[in-house]
C-alpha cells in the first residue's frame, strides 16, 4: 500500500471516532467505558492481533524462523483460545495494544523510501502508536483509567475528540497533497 493510502486510512481511523466523540460525548463515553471489559470485542480484537502477528512472522523473512515457518499457523491457532482463557481480564485493551504495535511495520517500510519530508509526520505517528501499544500491552488498566478520567470530564472528552478529528483531517490532507 502506498504512503498516501496509509495516510488516508489512518486519517479515517482518527476522524471517525473523533467526530463521534465530538458529536455525542455522553454516549461515546458510555461506549468507551464498556470497551475494556467487553468480552466479544476482546475476543475479536485478540484474534485479529494474533492472526496479524502470525502473518507478520511468516512474511518477515527471518532466517531464525525459517525452520519453524510451517508451524506458525498452528501456533497462532493455539494462542488465540489460550489468550481468551488466560488473559480475559481487559483483553480488549491488550488486543488494541497489540494492533497498535503491529500496524506500523508495513507503514514504516513504505515511508522509508518516500521522497517527501512530510513522511516524517506519519513516521512520528507510527512510533507514537508503537509506544502507546507497548504501554497497553504491559499496563492494560491504563486505558481503562484514561477512559474513566475523560468520561468524568465531558468538556475535555469533547476537546480530545475534536483534536482526534483534526488529526484525522490533517492526515487525510497530507495524503491528498504532499504524500502522493
Amino acid at each position: 500500500m502506498s504512503l498516501h493510502c496509509w495516510s488516508y486510512l489512518l486519517g479515517i481511523v482518527c476522524l471517525l471516532p473523533g467526530v463521534s466523540i465530538t458529536a455525542a460525548p455522553a454516549r461515546m463515553a458510555a461506549v468507551y467505558k464498556a470497551l475494556p471489559r467487553n468480552k466479544a470485542a476482546g475476543y475479536v480484537l485478540s484474534a485479529v492481533a494474533w492472526i496479524w502477528a502470525g502473518v507478520a512472522l511468516m512474511t518477515m523473512g527471518l532466517d531464525l524462523l525459517a525452520p519453524f515457518q510451517k508451524y506458525i499457523p498452528f501456533a497462532v491457532l493455539a494462542c488465540i483460545p489460550l489468550t481468551w482463557l488466560w488473559l480475559d481480564n481487559l483483553l480488549a485493551c491488550r488486543a488494541i495494544g497489540a494492533i497498535l504495535t503491529l500496524f506500523p511495520y508495513e507503514l514504516l517500510h513504505v515511508a522509508r523510501v518516500h521522497a517527501s519530508p512530510w513522511r516524517l509526520a506519519l513516521v512520528t505517528f507510527a512510533y507514537i502508536c508503537i509506544v502507546k501499544g507497548m504501554i497497553l500491552l504491559l499496563y492494560p488498566w491504563k486505558m481503562r483509567q484514561a477512559i474513566d478520567w475523560l468520561g468524568r470530564r465531558p468538556v475535555v472528552f469533547r476537546m480530545a475528540g475534536a483534536t482526534h478529528a483534526l488529526l484525522g483531517l490533517l492526515l487525510i490532507a497530507l495524503g491528498a497533497t504532499v504524500l502522493r
